[in-house]
C-alpha cells in the first residue's frame, strides 16, 4: 500500500483497477464513483422518457462494459443501492453476459 495521497485522476484510475488506496483516497474514489453512478441515473431518467428503448439499453450495456473493465468500480457499484433496483438488475444481467463470454 502507498503512503501518499493521489491526485483525483490517479485515485480514479487506481480505484477503477482495484489497486490499494489509503483510506482517504478510498473515500475520494467512492465519492467519484457515486458521482459516476448519479450521472448514469440521470441518463436513465432521461432515456426512460424517450419513445425508443435503444438509448436506455445503450446506457445499461455501456455501464456493464465499464464495470466489467474496471473491477474496483464494479465492487463499489455492487455495494450501492442503485445496483439493487430494476435498472441495476438489468446492468447486472448485462455484466453477467460479459463475464460469461470471458469464461467460455
Amino acid at each position: 500500500m502507498t503512503t501518499r495521497n493521489f491526485s483525483l485522476r490517479e485515485t480514479w484510475e487506481r480505484g477503477c483497477r482495484g489497486a490499494a488506496l489509503l483510506p482517504e483516497d478510498m473515500k475520494r474514489f467512492v465519492a467519484l464513483a457515486r458521482s459516476r453512478f448519479h450521472t448514469f441515473q440521470m441518463g436513465i431518467s432521461h432515456a426512460q422518457g424517450q419513445p425508443s428503448d435503444q438509448q436506455l439499453l445503450g446506457l445499461i450495456r455501456g455501464l456493464a462494459t465499464e464495470l466489467n473493465d474496471h473491477p474496483g468500480l464494479k465492487k463499489v457499484w455492487l455495494r450501492m443501492p442503485i445496483s439493487q433496483n430494476e435498472v441495476g438488475s438489468q446492468v447486472r444481467l448485462q455484466l453477467e453476459k460479459l463475464e460469461q463470454r470471458v469464461v467460455h
